[in-house]
């Protein structure tokens, strides 16, 4: 093969490298002048992108499964990993960008990029869902806010989307489990550095405070309740480990795992998360008590209940083996949360009005919603601020801010992904699979609660690789069934 004068290679000639360089210089240059750090990080993603371009006669299937993991654990890790001149460019959105930019620029030099067809539905809804969000930015009241709130659901759609695409085989799969929890492991370690010595990272809101809420864990996620629903959606992912494999060892890591996720969730004083745990062993206790083939593992759950409610429920009256202090006790009364309701003040009185305002939010805009990320400005502008602007109600914020069709594309992107790891965790003949699928499901379910205690979601990063394992567990639920039952 010839290449033409002056082409560094004949599929990528060289007058486009030549002035993508000098627009790229130019825009450098006036961004130097605005914002330095800014500047630095479009450095980063420009030598990111030109990284992916230049191993394009590699496979790309050796190449993305590291990537995407470090982009997994960069997105939980969140603004912990942020440059320090500029808080805002943590390091998961400049590999975010940089993917994405290099994913087009493998296209434009003749790469091609698979994705697994089992996942069409899924991406589609998430793809119709980013263009609604965009066209609502022309009826959003604070268009700035909306511009903002659909780059955040496009990064974050684009993290769950990528996750199928680059773990598709049984290695690969239990690779990326096994930095997970390795994550999960270093995340709870610090929640209990945090209780024991008062160690806080900078990002923790609780950072040098001797509030109310003082004793509370958050580990890497800035607050408890969005540390307490990381731990409810992961929480599955351990209890299953002694539900369905046999080794010893995998039962063994899930007890100490699935003690270690409560005890932690004991410490954010998360009502909704502790009823949304609650969820996730009724969840996995119905599915094994109705599932006939399964079902001889139905005692194993009980003992794994049993043993769960011993040790949380005496300690919610600071009498447990987990010494909660008065504090804590205090926040998880729901005696107190129905006097907050009834006297109209505190945490759920703001709660309560909230979701009132938002119902009628929607009414009041005919269904279409107030458009992507306005809910806040319109609580901001009530004549009654009800204390918090956020709607603290993840269901509620995609109804306020989207509207009915945008709630309605995404329940069902939710129940396809809740139905269909449903079905791998009845029928599939790989146990990892069946692992992957039944943990799915009890994850997906115990967070209908569990998304009702963050401020939003729209950057949640746990909510967001859920649902990427999610798709994944049904793209190679798809794929073993073309290879005898087994993943390859």
């Amino acid at each position: 093969m010839t290449t033409h004068a002056g082409a560094i290679d004949p599929r990528f000639p060289a007058w486009p490298l030549l002035l993508a360089a000098g627009l790229t210089t130019i825009a450098g240059g006036a961004l130097a002048i605005i914002s330095p750090p800014a500047a630095i990080g479009m450095v980063i993603v420009m030598a990111l992108v030109g990284l992916i371009i230049n191993v394009r006669n590699h496979p790309i299937a050796r190449l993305a499964p590291p990537f995407v993991a470090a982009l997994v654990v960069a997105a939980l890790l969140g603004p912990n990993l942020a440059i320090p001149q500029a808080p805002g460019a943590f390091l998961f959105r400049v590999m975010i960008v940089a993917l994405g930019a290099g994913g087009l620029g493998f296209l434009l030099v003749g790469g091609r990029i698979r994705y697994p067809r089992a996942i069409s539905l899924p991406a589609a809804l998430l793809g119709t869902l980013i263009v609604w969000t965009i066209m609502s930015i022309a009826w959003s009241e604070n268009p700035s806010a909306a511009v903002r709130w659909t780059v955040f659901f496009s990064m974050m759609a684009g993290l769950s989307i990528v996750i199928p695409m680059a773990f598709t085989t049984r290695r690969r799969v239990i690779q990326l489990l096994i930095v997970l929890g390795a994550t999960f492991a270093a995340v709870t370690l610090l929640a209990f550095l945090e209780v024991a010595f008062d160690v806080r990272l900078p990002t923790s809101r609780l950072a040098g405070q001797l509030g109310a809420t003082a004793f509370a864990a958050t580990s890497v996620f800035g607050n408890e309740n969005n540390f307490a629903t990381y731990l409810t959606l992961t929480l599955p992912y351990l209890v299953c480990l002694s539900l369905v494999f046999r080794d010893r060892r995998l039962r063994i890591l899930g007890v100490v795992g699935t003690a270690a996720d409560l005890v932690a969730l004991l410490f954010t004083g998360s009502k909704d998360n502790l009823v949304a745990a609650g969820l996730v062993f009724l969840t996995l206790l119905l599915f094994l008590a109705t599932d006939p083939k399964q079902r001889g593992k139905l005692v194993g759950a009980i003992l794994i209940g049993i043993v769960a409610i011993a040790v949380v429920v005496p300690s919610l009256n600071g009498t447990g083996v987990v010494p909660l202090p008065q504090k804590a006790v205090d926040k998880f009364s729901f005696t107190l949360l129905q006097k907050e309701i009834s006297t109209g003040s505190g945490s759920g009185a703001a709660r309560a009005s909230l979701l009132g305002d938002g119902i009628r939010f929607v009414g009041d805009t005919g269904g279409f919603g107030v458009g992507a990320g306005n809910a806040e400005t319109h609580v901001l502008n009530l004549p009654d601020f009800p204390g918090v602007s956020n709607m603290h109600d993840w269901w509620l914020e995609v109804a306020v801010d989207l509207g009915l069709i945008g709630l309605a594309l995404y329940v069902t992107f939710y129940l396809f992904l809740v139905t269909r790891q449903l079905r791998a965790a009845r029928r599939a003949v790989d146990p990892l699979i069946r692992y992957l699928g039944l943990a799915g499901t009890a994850s997906l379910i115990g967070f209908v609660l569990g998304s009702l205690g963050p401020s939003t979601m729209i950057a949640f990063a746990p909510m967001w690789v859920t649902f990427g394992l999610a798709m994944m567990t049904i793209s190679i639920a798809d794929r073993a069934r073309h290879h005898g039952g087994l993943l390859p």
